[in-house]
């Protein structure tokens, strides 16, 4: 047995050692190595992300500070400027109520605590453009209605105004770079679908704006930029309100979709005043931008101080990028467009969240038209006439233009076929007018079920001339109101009128029903006083078609005279009747 060697031993445990360190040393460096190109992967890949993303609102500013939070502070800054000049003007100012250099006591108070409530409400953490311009105006105001010869323009100091241009054509330039680098390449990327909304009017107002702003050889991305500015320069904001009436006409003629007959109001309306709300701004950039092909929605959105607010989203290439117009135009610098909110993506900082935006683009179908299936649809058949009409929406009243003329004298009872799409409950009324503004769970009338048809009758009861109502519900809610007029006469007998008091309350007026028979079509109703012993003379008394009935007798004092109106109708015909009205004194 061969002996063992203690330095041999040592000596190999040695070389052990070296080679182990060798290759951890080996290990750790490949490992530094990896971690280094991970590295420089990441912070390549990091850049290239974020120059192919637009970040016009974050540009060039430091500490996250929008173009928009800028733009409010810096204006904020010079308007407290100027309250605090003038407060210490108006606190040295002399007290002497028979110097007309000087202001009395209580004046030196008001005007200070109006110059102090302006600097409160500009210190609000909360304070928008909108609120800044609605102030600069009442300071303006203010400071007229102390110094006619003083506007707040003129308080600002040319240094003040040199610094401000600067600033304004440095982040227009710095934003206009930002805008060009990353929405631009996003716009022109995107795939075309243009489409019109179907309303003639509407499909003409937006031809004509596009051919004065785009051309053929425009890209996406500089006709969106040329919409949006056109937009910008061509709105004023004004609250405005969507008509109930409008809205259901649009659904029920032209076949809209609820949320499309809303925005085709919108925009129509904005095109036509060039005044409107956030709401206007946005539906006229969504069918402009949705006619040159973009995917566009208008998207409710919630400030950040609780109020309501809309805006334009455009999917492109499966992402979201945000489009304020309004926004936009609350926050010119000197008149110029910044484009913070041109073109924002979803990870952009903005004043407001969204409310539901899948609901508001499920709600939309780019002006698609309905299924008839969506209708509740009724045939009305009257008089040897059929009239047929149909709602998707709810109290949709169709007025019959036609004056049914119905011979009592050998018709007494009149049948009125119905003939529906759907099962409905019906309510027939009647009424000396045309309204439908009825809650019909408390009308008084005729009430029954008509599955798919059924029969109505109607008779002549006490006036030849009336209003018949048919209200028509189905269980969806979809409610179709018939309105027409029906003229009960018997042509073997003479045409006459009646009077009844309609309002007899008051002493310096009398308001009037009168009842028809036997005329043809319509009536028209006049008055005059033949004989009275007031003082003022007959012709001092006015006869008038009544707000409420059907004639005012007015200019009346009933606590000393009497009044003996002669009342006249003629028909369409011709014919003429007249009746007597006496008017006596109230007890």
């Amino acid at each position: 047995m061969k002996k063992i060697n203690k330095n041999e031993i040592n000596n190999n445990q040695n070389s052990i050692n070296v080679l182990r360190n060798k290759k951890i040393l080996i290990i750790i460096g490949t490992v530094l190595v990896l971690v280094v190109i991970f590295a420089l992967l990441f912070c390549l890949n990091k850049k290239e992300t974020s120059t192919s993303l637009p970040k016009e609102n974050n540009t060039i500013l430091k500490d996250d500070v929008t173009f928009e939070e800028k733009a409010i502070e810096g204006q904020k800054n010079i308007l407290l400027d100027i309250l605090n000049q003038e407060i210490a003007k108006y606190e040295e100012i002399c007290i002497d109520e028979d110097n007309n250099e000087c202001i009395t006591a209580e004046e030196k108070e008001e005007i200070l605590n109006n110059f102090n409530s302006f600097k409160e409400r500009l210190e609000n953490e909360e304070v928008s453009q909108e609120n800044i311009e609605l102030l600069k105006q009442e300071i303006n105001d203010y400071l007229v209605t102390l110094d006619p010869e003083v506007k707040l323009d003129d308080l600002i100091s040319e240094e003040v105004k040199d610094k401000e241009a600067t600033t304004i054509n440095e982040e227009e330039s710095n934003a206009s770079a930002s805008v060009g680098s990353g929405i631009e390449s996003i716009l022109n990327s995107a795939k075309l679908n243009p489409i019109k909304t179907g309303y003639t009017s509407l499909d003409n107002q937006v031809t004509s704006v596009l051919n004065s702003v785009t051309n053929n050889s425009m890209s996406t991305y500089e006709k969106v930029k040329a919409i949006y500015d056109w937009v910008i320069n061509n709105m004023s904001y004004q609250i405005g309100f969507v008509i109930g009436e409008e809205i259901d006409s649009l659904m029920n003629t032209y076949g809209f979709y609820e949320k499309d007959a809303i925005q085709v109001f919108l925009a129509s309306n904005g095109f036509g005043t060039k005044k409107g709300s956030c709401d206007n701004y946005s539906a006229m950039f969504m069918v402009l931008t949705r006619r040159i092909g973009l995917d566009s929605y208008v998207i409710s959105a919630r400030n950040t101080n609780g109020t309501g607010h809309t805006t334009v989203n455009i999917k492109i290439n499966g992402k979201w990028y945000n489009f304020d117009p309004q926004r936009e135009d609350n926050s010119l610098k000197n008149g110029k467009i910044m484009y913070y909110a041109f073109g924002e993506d979803d990870n952009d900082s903005k004043p407001y969240t969204y409310v539901n935006r899948n609901s508001d683009v499920s709600a939309f179908h780019a002006f698609a038209k309905q299924p008839e299936s969506n209708y509740l649809k009724a045939t009305i058949t009257v008089g040897g006439k059929s009239y047929t009409a149909k709602t998707a929406v709810s109290g949709y009243k169709y007025v019959i233009p036609d004056t049914i003329e119905i011979n009592y004298a050998t018709n007494p009872t009149t049948y009125i076929n119905i003939e529906t799409s759907h099962k409905v409950d019906y309510i027939h009324t009647m009424s000396d007018n045309s309204s439908t503004n009825y809650v019909w769970e408390t009308v008084s009338g005729d009430r029954g079920t008509i599955n798919t048809s059924g029969t109505i009758s109607i008779t002549q009861k006490w006036g030849a001339l009336r209003y018949e109502i048919i209200h028509l519900e189905d269980d969806l809610g979809r409610e179709l109101n018939f309105v027409f007029r029906v003229n009960y006469r018997d042509p073997n007998k003479q045409f006459t009128i009646e009077h009844q008091g309609g309002d007899i309350s008051y002493t310096d007026y009398v308001d009037l029903i009168i009842t028809t028979r036997d005329s043809v079509g319509e009536v028209t109703l006049s008055g005059k006083v033949i004989e009275t012993n007031d003082p003022k003379g007959a012709s001092a008394i006015v006869v008038e078609k009544s707000p409420f009935y059907d004639l005012r007798v007015s200019n009346l004092d009933r606590t000393k005279y009497y009044y003996v109106v002669e009342i006249t109708g003629i028909d369409e015909a011709g014919n003429k009747a007249t009746d007597i009205a006496n008017i006596t004194v109230k007890s």
